[in-house]
């Protein structure tokens, strides 16, 4: 099973982009929230992401969502109607997820 989810800036310039996939199976899944540099609908190049979980999850396509604040400064991913990851593009910074070192409890949304 896979789930994506993604939403481009109103720019065309970057791209939220979720994935879970368990291809392998469901104890080798895997699901990522990454920032793509995009071109218009199209996502390109990651340049950041942020590891969310490994292994089984009981989600579904209408368990995610991927929105722009308000300002359109931060690209978050919402599970189960909860932020649980953010990407600021102004500042580069990471928020959420499960990505060691550069982890951030509170991500700040608008």
């Amino acid at each position: 099973m896979e789930i994506f989810d993604s939403a481009v800036r109103s720019k065309g310039d970057f791209a939220g982009v979720f994935e879970y996939d368990e291809t392998d199976g469901p104890q080798s899944a895997t699901a990522y929230f990454y920032l793509c540099e995009a071109k218009g609908e199209t996502a390109g190049p990651i340049v950041g992401m942020i590891h969310i979980r490994s292994g089984a999850w009981s989600i579904t396509a209408a368990d995610i969502a991927v929105k722009w604040d308000r300002g359109e400064h931060r690209v978050g991913l919402f599970v189960f109607g909860a932020l649980a990851a953010a990407f600021d593009v102004e500042t580069g910074a990471r928020y959420g997820g499960r990505h060691g070192e550069n982890f951030n409890a509170e991500i700040p949304w608008s």
